[in-house]
C-alpha cells in the first residue's frame, strides 16, 4: 500500500513539473513576439489653396461663338452650387474676326473636369489650345490668422458684455465698455466676412477662358469685299475733304473780297510826288 502511495506522489510531481515547463515556454514565446506599433500616424495639415485657371483657345471664326456657348452650357449643367457665370463677352461684328472672354467660378473639385471637357470641345470644333496656366495661392496663414482674430474678438465682446450685464464699475466705465463692444463687434463682423471670402476662394476656383479666332484663308469673295470696303472708304474720305474745302472757301470768301477791294482802292489813289 505504501508502495502505491509513493508511486502516485512521484507521478503527480512529474505532471506538475511538465505543466510548469509548458507554461514557461508559452510565456517566452509571447515575450519574443514583436509588439504592435502603438504610435499614432503623423498628422499633416494640408495647405488651403485658392486656384486660378487661365485658358486660351484658337478657334475657327465660324465655331467660336458656338464653342463659347457650349462652355456656358457645361457650366449650367453643373448647377449654380458647382459653377457660376461671372462674365461673358464676345465681338459679334459681321465680317470681322474678334475675340471672346468667359469668366466662371467652378467648384475646386470640378475644376479639372471642367477644363478638360472645355479643351475637348475646342478640339472637336477644330481649334487648339494656345495657352494654359494654373496658379494656386496658399491662404492657410490668412485663414489661421483670421480664425484667431475672431476668437479674440469673441472673447472681448463676451467679457465686455458681462461687465455691462453685472453693471460693475462707474458710469464712465460702462459707457466706455459700450463703445468698445460696438468697435469689437464691427471688427468681428469684418473678420467673419473675410473668413467667408477666403473659404469661398478655396472652395471655388476662378476659371478664365479666352477665345481668339483663327485667320480665315483668303478667297475671291473676301478679297472683293475688302476692295469694295477700301473703295467706299476712299470715296467717303474724298467727299469729306471736298466738303471741308468748300466750307473753308465759303468762310474765307468775304474776307478775300474785302482785302481785294482795299488793294484796288489803294492802287487807284494818286501818289504824291516828292518835292524837287
Amino acid at each position: 500500500m505504501r508502495k502505491f502511495l509513493v508511486l502516485g506522489c512521484v507521478a503527480l510531481l512529474a505532471a506538475c513539473s511538465s505543466n510548469q515547463e509548458g507554461s514557461a515556454g508559452e510565456t517566452v514565446t509571447e515575450a519574443e513576439a514583436p509588439a504592435a506599433p502603438g504610435a499614432d500616424p503623423l498628422k499633416v495639415a494640408l495647405p488651403q489653396l485658392s486656384y486660378h485657371y487661365t485658358l486660351s483657345f484658337l478657334l475657327p471664326e465660324a465655331r467660336l461663338a458656338e464653342t463659347q456657348e457650349g462652355h456656358r452650357a457645361l457650366c449650367e449643367r453643373l448647377g449654380p452650387a458647382r459653377c457660376q457665370l461671372v462674365t461673358l463677352t464676345r465681338n459679334d461684328s459681321e465680317g470681322r474676326s474678334g475675340g471672346a472672354l468667359l469668366k466662371l467660378r467652378v467648384a475646386a473639385a470640378d475644376a479639372g473636369y471642367f477644363t478638360g471637357e472645355a479643351a475637348r470641345q475646342v478640339s472637336a470644333a477644330g481649334g487648339r489650345a494656345a495657352n494654359t496656366d494654373v496658379a494656386g495661392e496658399d491662404v492657410s496663414k490668412d485663414l489661421t490668422d483670421t480664425a484667431a482674430r475672431i476668437r479674440q474678438r469673441e472673447l472681448l465682446v463676451a467679457r465686455l458684455t458681462e461687465t455691462l450685464r453685472t453693471r460693475k464699475g462707474s458710469v464712465a466705465d460702462l459707457v466706455a465698455a459700450e463703445h468698445q463692444i460696438a468697435a469689437a463687434q464691427e471688427e468681428l463682423d469684418k473678420a467673419r466676412g473675410w473668413q467667408r471670402e477666403l473659404q469661398g476662394r478655396v472652395a471655388m476656383a476662378d476659371v478664365e477662358i479666352r477665345y481668339q479666332a483663327l485667320a480665315a484663308p483668303a478667297s475671291g469673295a473676301s478679297v472683293g469685299a475688302a476692295l469694295g470696303e477700301a473703295a467706299q472708304g476712299s470715296a467717303s474720305a474724298f467727299v469729306w475733304g471736298m466738303q471741308l474745302l468748300l466750307s473753308l472757301a465759303i468762310y474765307l470768301l468775304p474776307w478775300a473780297a474785302v482785302f481785294g477791294a482795299g488793294v484796288g482802292v489803294a492802287t487807284l489813289l494818286p501818289r504824291s510826288k516828292p518835292a524837287a
